[in-house]
C-alpha cells in the first residue's frame, strides 16, 4: 500500500502569492502534498481597521480549522501582516501553524547588526519588526531594524503594472543596502524581485522563500517522530 505523503495547508491573504509558494514548497520539499486556501477579503478588513483584532484572529482561525479539516499535518500563513494572530491562533489548533517569514528573521538576526524591511503593504511593516524582535529577544541579539514602505508599488501591481512594481521595489532595497546589512523582502509578493537584482548584492537580501521549505521538512520531520 501506497505511503500518505505529508500534507500542507498554505493559508493566504492574496492570489498574487499563490504560484511561488507553491512552486517552492513542491521543489523543496520532496514528497510533500500542498493545497491552498485563499481568502483576500481578511486582508481587506485589515486594511480599513489597519491592526489585529479579535474579529482578526477569529476569520484566520477559521481558516486554520479549514486546512486542519482537510487533512494538513502543517498549516502555513504567507501573509505578514497576519502573522501576530497566528500564536492566538495555534493554540486552537492540533498541528503546528507557522509564519513563512520566521525562518527568514532568524537568519537575519543571526547575521545582522542592521536589518533592513521592504514592504508594499502599510499593515506589514509593524508586524516584521515585532517578529524579529520577537526572534532578536529569543536569541539574545539587539538588531536595529530600519523599514521602507512603497505603498505605491502595491498599487502598480493591482493594476497590473509588474514593471512599474518591481522597479520601485528594487530602488527601496538597493538605498537600503547602503545603511544595513541585509535587506528582508517583508512580503512574498515582492519575493520574486529578487531574481533580477544584481549578483554581487542578491546574498545581502532575503525572502521568505529562500527559507521556508527547509523549516517545513524540519516541522514534518519532528512531527513523524
Amino acid at each position: 500500500m501506497e505511503t500518505k505523503k505529508p500534507l500542507v495547508g498554505v493559508l493566504h491573504s492574496t492570489r498574487f502569492v499563490v504560484e511561488p509558494v507553491h512552486s517552492v514548497i513542491a521543489s523543496k520539499c520532496a514528497g510533500v502534498d500542498v493545497f491552498h486556501i485563499v481568502d483576500e477579503g481578511i486582508l481587506r478588513v485589515l486594511f480599513e481597521i489597519g491592526h489585529i483584532t479579535d474579529r482578526i484572529i477569529d476569520w484566520l482561525a477559521q481558516m486554520a480549522r479549514s486546512a486542519q479539516g482537510t487533512g494538513a499535518d502543517l498549516a502555513v500563513l504567507s501573509c505578514s501582516s497576519l502573522s501576530p494572530a497566528v500564536n492566538a491562533v495555534q493554540k486552537q489548533l492540533s498541528i503546528p501553524f507557522i509564519k513563512i517569514d520566521e525562518p527568514m528573521a532568524e537568519r537575519a538576526v543571526q547575521v545582522a547588526d542592521k536589518i533592513g524591511l521592504v514592504a508594499t503593504n502599510h499593515t506589514t511593516p509593524k508586524p516584521s519588526a515585532l517578529l524579529i524582535q520577537e526572534v532578536a529577544d529569543r536569541l539574545g541579539r539587539k538588531p536595529q531594524i530600519i523599514p521602507r514602505v512603497k505603498e505605491d508599488a502595491f498599487m502598480k501591481l493591482s493594476r497590473g503594472d509588474i514593471e512599474g512594481h518591481d522597479t520601485m521595489v528594487i530602488e527601496a532595497v538597493e538605498e537600503l543596502l547602503g545603511e544595513v546589512d541585509v535587506v528582508l523582502l517583508a512580503q512574498i509578493s515582492i519575493a520574486r524581485v529578487k531574481e533580477k537584482l544584481d549578483e554581487d548584492i542578491k546574498g545581502r537580501v532575503y525572502s521568505s522563500l529562500d527559507f521556508i521549505g527547509s523549516r517545513i521538512d524540519e516541522m514534518l520531520s519532528a512531527k513523524s517522530r
